[in-house]
């Protein structure tokens, strides 16, 4: 924003307290209040904020909350860049190593506690893994958190109320019957907040899980018997901000960058497209719209104008009536 030659307002979460105020301080270090200006305030704030005319707004959040600023910014006319979220897939393909594909979702599972936008959502895998999986998943869970919850590499949940709604839908999933695998036992500590990764499967269709953006430790599981059986189970819900793909198959990898539609893509990994800062980042459809990182960023809080300049003498005069031996003129340049 500021090499585009912008000034900038900042309206930080609420839910983070103790990074707002390092924020502030590092930003007051180096920018006057003019040029950089901190925000802080809960859902009213937002609002008066949203509602301000700026050249440009940009939103990071829930797609619940990102219909509200849009909306508040169409008073005048702002144009906005949303970089929201949703239920990002990671599609387990036959061909690979359960072992391989685990490894690689895992990082993106649990970094944060699963608290970040790309966060792989939900795992599409082959029907009948789903023992295995979870006996594969414990075992990479025990080697990179060795401590389990108490491992100082995991991470709290961001604050008493997201923690209540994780618990409280993991609680909803067992009364609906699903089976519920915690990644490591004890599988949380509700004084901290911490709560370790659970593996669900047998979840009906409309539990909270499988409708909302999770932001958290929960993983479902979704068995098919084809890979056509899950692409289809994709592309009939909302796009998604990421979709993960676990498959050594040249043939797979290019079938589902084909017909699969997300902000982006990883394969064989998680979460990693998003450090590539020389590439464009950002949603589609209900999981945002438009671009940044890097020269995206820059474009997209910019405004090119074009500027046209002329000398005492306009080619502009060859087209200016009275037409006569102008049009003569034009008709046998066209014709030559």
């Amino acid at each position: 924003a500021l090499a585009a030659g912008n000034r900038a307002m900042l309206k930080l979460s609420e839910f983070t307290p103790a990074t707002n105020a390092v924020l502030r301080r590092l930003l007051a270090s180096c920018f006057a209040e003019e040029e950089v200006a901190v925000v802080e305030g809960g859902p009213e704030v937002a609002a008066r904020f949203s509602a301000l005319p700026f050249d440009h707004l940009f939103f990071t959040g829930s797609t619940a909350i990102g219909r509200q600023v849009m909306a508040a910014a169409s008073q005048h006319l702002t144009p906005v860049t949303l970089e929201l979220g949703g239920k990002s897939p990671c599609l387990i393909a036959p061909d690979i190593p359960l072992e391989f594909a685990i490894d690689r979702l895992l990082f993106g599972k649990c970094l944060n506690a699963g608290q970040i936008c790309v966060a792989p959502d939900y795992v599409l895998l082959p029907r009948g893994q789903e023992e295995a999986f979870a006996t594969a998943f414990q075992r990479a869970f025990a080697r990179r958190y060795p401590e389990g919850l108490a491992s100082a590499d995991f991470t709290s949940v961001v604050n008493v109320a997201h923690y209540q709604r994780l618990t409280d839908w993991l609680a909803q999933a067992s009364a609906d019957g699903a089976r519920v695998v915690p990644a490591c036992e004890p599988a949380r500590d509700d004084a901290a907040h911490r709560l370790a990764p659970h593996l669900l499967w047998g979840l009906p269709e409309q539990s909270p899980v499988m409708q909302q953006e999770i932001f958290g430790p929960l993983l479902p599981l979704i068995a098919y018997d084809s890979l056509d059986e899950a692409i289809a189970y994709i592309r009939a819900r909302p796009r998604p901000l990421a979709c993960y793909l676990m498959s050594l198959d040249a043939a797979v990898q290019a079938r589902v960058i084909k017909e699969v539609h997300a902000g982006g893509m990883a394969i064989n990994d998680t979460v990693f497209q998003v450090a590539v800062d020389d590439a464009p980042f950002g949603g589609i459809g209900p999981s945002g719209m438009g671009h940044y990182h890097g020269h995206e960023g820059f474009l997209t809080l910019s405004k090119a104008k074009t500027v046209l300049r002329r000398g005492r003498w306009s080619s502009g005069a060859l087209i200016q009536p009275p037409y006569g031996w102008r049009q003569r003129l034009l008709l046998w340049l066209l014709l030559r």
